[in-house]
Parts: C-alpha cells; structure tokens; sequence
C-alpha cells in the first residue's frame, strides 16, 4: 500500500537565476590601461599608462568605461575607483596583455584592496587580490558595500583570485574576508539589485571566504531595526572554489530567491574562535543551494558543511555532496526569530562527525529533511539527529539511509518530541522510540566507504527501492539527476534507481 505524506511548504522555483547581460554597446566608453611596472605614471592610455592606484582613483569613470590591468604587473594599495556605469554600459576593469598570471592587486595591510561603495553597473573580473600584514585586522580582499543609497544594480565579480588576507576574527558589516558585499546604514532602505559573483578563488582568508550582509534583516543583525528587512534580488553564487578559510565559508544573507550552485568549499572554520558553518543562509527568503561540495569543516562549533540559519523562510539545500566535516553535516538554527519551509533533500554525507543535523536552541517553524543518503564509516561517531533541549521542533526526518559501518557509534538524540521520524532505512543503527515505517537490512550502496558521491547508489535488490513515502513538490530529480516519480512511491535515499510505478 502507497503512503502519501503531503508537506504543505512553498518550494522556490528552481534553476539558474535571470539576469540581466550586457549588450556589445558597453563598450562604447573609453580603454584606460594600467602598468604598475611601467617606469613612470603616464595618462592611462595604452602608450602612457598610469603606474598607480592613485592616478586610478583620482579619475571618475562613466558608462562603458574599461579599466584595463596589465597582466603579470603588480599595484600596491586599494584600487577604489569612482563613478557608476548604466543600465547597457557597465563599467568594466579586467586584464590585459599577455602572460598566464592575473594582474595583482596588494592591499598591503589596507582596509580593503579592492573596494566600491555605493556604486553600481559594475564587472571587475581576471584580477587578484591579496590583502596581507604582519597582525590581523578588519582586512577584505574585494569589498562591495552600500548604505543609505537604496538600489543598486548590476554588480558583477567574477573570475577573480583572492588570496592571503588577514583579516582579524569580525564578521557581519566591517567584518573581515576573501570576498564580501555588505550593506550598512538605518535611514535609507538600501539593496544591491542582479549580484553575481562567479567563478573566484578565494583561498587562505580571514575571518570569512565570501560573505553577503545587511543591516536592513529581520533579525536585527549588525545595529539594524529588527524587522525592517529588504531583502536583495536577483543574486547568484555560483562557481567558486573557497578554501583555507578562518571562519565561515559562504554565507548568503539578506537575499530572496537568490541560487547559490556548484560552489566547492574545502577547508573552513580552520582559526575562528566563534561559530562558523561551510555553507549558509539566514534572513532570506527562498534560497536554493544546490550541487555544491563541501568538505573539511574544522572544530564543532559549529564546524558542519550546512545551515539554515535564523528568519531564513523556504530555503533548499538540494543535490550537495558533503564529506569529512568536524562539525557533521546540518544545522537548523534559529534563536528569538523563526526557521520556516526549510527542506533539504536528494543530499549524500560521508564521514561527517559528531552530528547529522544538530539544532539551535530554539523551536523550528517547519523543515523537512528527506531522502539524503548518509555513510557514517569506520572511527567516526555522529548523533544523526541531535536535539539539545526540549524545545518544539517541527521537523520531517523521512526516506533516508542511514548507515553505519566498523568502530564508532550512530544514534538518534531527539528531545522535544517534535521530529517525525518516517521510512528511513536503517543499518548499524538504533530506531528511536516514535520512528515509523523504519526498513533494516544491508542498504546495498555501490561501494560504501568511498569516495565520490557515485560510490553511494543503491543496487538492485535494495530494501530501499519503492520503500519511501510519496512527498509532494519533492524537486522531480534524485541526486544523480534520474527522475523521481511525482506520484509513485518512491526510493528510499539520495538515488532513485526504481523506474515506473
């Protein structure tokens, strides 16, 4: 017989986010070129070029314009250029000249390296970017930051090499990393408008590797108004390689429908003394993360790949592949304000330690965990489901396998009675008292204990296949991308291998 569990969350429209691309006709502005290993400060053109940051930022630059960094030339000090391009003709800095490195930009121990501020219409790309002293401080690499401005549109960073900063151990507006885009002020509303950042290294930085902000949130972070949210558009996270981070690897806040997809985080929390996850969002609204790895979470505060943090409203964490993180796998997190419709399904963790899915202190609106596949190998210990007190957490924990394997432990802490525990397959651990529908018995993955998420298909004679409950609005698509049967019951775990009904 057919079991249907109907969850009654709004789910984010999925897929790539509509963003607005220049025409040909932005580049109708002016070529200025700069050579910071030319012998002498020219006129920025390419026979004369300025040798500066200074001639740079003393120019305002207009609809258009390029700013041209020759490539293999290092300039020392912040780049922080003035003007704003349009609507069709954004402003552009990139490479140019041959030679395989980026044109480097060396903050020297300077607040930023690279910085615009209450600017839009830009695209820096192809550049790099350090930002390294002999103490930390409040450093970034690249800073976009707006206040009391209200919008501001089309800013793009994109292929960029952030690296070495030394930032000291501050987050939210000011706070220290690779990467970040803030908005501070209380008197005028203010968001950025179609954010992409794509396709950056950002490696060894500190406190944070790419970190999205707003005073204007729900919460009331960073001396804001609680309440007085306004939340930015069209934003895309997506491509990037962080590692070697001090704190939190990316972190995406105050955004709606923003997508942040096929990021690689390797190596975070690695010298925060504070609390720091590998991928997050909180104060937003229908965030889809997805296809994303994450690995190499340090320390167990908190040390875990994933978070769906406080006054975040219909997040997906959706086809992500998480391994060898410290801190586990998940954290549902809120305090005084609200975690609703969160769900996060068809995910693969392996080897991640000490918890699957911690939580927060506080109670938990509505989330469904469902048909994720986690491997728990030998020497590690995970608490699959951790609850801390007693407090209501309205959480669906259903379709997924759960195995164990060799010396460690695997067990179910629930608390508050608030977690239904439906239809999981089992192996190497306990059923907790309340579970329903639980499956035992060998889960047939394909080679357990590996190393790629294909290693954690099922075989055919699963226990797992068609043992699922049916879940409506479940995305369409298993980890692997095969189709999963919208009516039909279907496969317990990350892989659909049934076909038909």
């Amino acid at each position: 017989m057919r079991t249907r569990l109907l969850l009654t969350f709004g789910v984010a429209a999925l897929g790539t986010t509509a963003l607005t691309a220049a025409p040909a006709s932005a580049l109708s502005g002016a070529a200025h070129y700069v050579d910071c290993s030319a012998a002498s400060d020219g006129r920025g053109t390419a026979r004369s070029p300025w040798n500066t940051l200074a001639s740079v930022n003393a120019h305002t630059f207009g609809p258009g314009d390029r700013i041209l960094f020759k490539r293999g030339a290092t300039c020392t000090g912040t780049f922080a250029p003035h003007g704003s391009g349009r609507q069709g003709a954004p402003i552009r800095a990139d490479a140019y000249g041959r030679g395989p490195g980026r044109p480097v930009i060396g903050g020297a121990g300077a607040p930023d390296a690279i910085v615009l501020h209450n600017q839009q219409y830009w695209e820096v790309r192809n550049l790099e970017a350090t930002n390294t002293a002999a103490t930390p401080g409040k450093r970034r690499g690249v800073r976009v930051s707006g206040g009391d401005a209200g919008t501001l549109r089309h800013i793009v960073l994109s292929g960029l090499d952030v690296h070495d900063v030394s930032g000291d151990d501050s987050k939210d507006v000011g706070g220290s990393a690779g990467i970040t885009v803030w908005v501070e002020g209380t008197a005028t509303p203010t968001v950025f408008d179609d954010l992409r950042i794509t396709g950056n290294r950002v490696a060894h930085a500190d406190r944070s590797g790419i970190f999205l902000f707003s005073t204007w949130n729900r919460s009331g972070w960073g001396g804001g108004a609680k309440g007085a949210y306004h939340p930015w558009t069209r934003v895309a996270v997506s491509g990037n390689r962080v590692s070697d981070i001090g704190g939190d690897g990316i972190v995406v806040g105050n955004v709606k429908g923003a997508v942040v997809e096929r990021n690689r985080v390797d190596g975070f929390q690695k010298r925060s003394a504070g609390y720091s996850a590998g991928l997050w969002t909180h104060n937003s609204d229908d965030v889809v993360l997805q296809h994303n790895e994450v690995s190499g979470g340090h320390t167990t505060r908190d040390g875990m790949a994933f978070d769906v943090d406080q006054d975040a409203y219909g997040t997906v964490f959706q086809y992500n592949y998480s391994h060898d993180n410290e801190g586990g796998f998940l954290l549902l997190c809120n305090a005084d304000g609200a975690v609703r419709n969160a769900v996060v399904r068809y995910n693969v963790s392996v080897n991640d330690r000490f918890r699957g899915v911690e939580n927060c202190g506080g109670t938990i609106d509505s989330a469904a965990i469902y048909n994720n596949t986690f491997y728990i190998g030998d020497g590690v210990s995970q608490n699959v489901v951790n609850e801390n007190n007693t407090n209501l957490r309205n959480v669906t924990f259903a379709n997924n396998i759960v195995v164990k394997q060799g010396s460690g432990t695997a067990v179910f802490k629930l608390l508050s009675g608030g977690y239904r525990v439906q239809n999981n397959l089992l192996n190497g651990v306990a059923t907790p008292s309340g579970a329903t529908g639980t499956i035992t018995g060998d889960a047939r993955l394909t080679a357990p204990g590996g190393t790629r998420p294909a290693d954690y298909r099922i075989r055919p004679g699963s226990p797992a296949q068609r043992a699922g409950l049916t879940i409506a609005n479940n995305g369409g698509r298993d980890y692997f991308g095969n189709r999963v049967p919208p009516t039909c019951t279907p496969d317990v775990g990350a892989h659909q291998l049934s076909t038909g009904c």
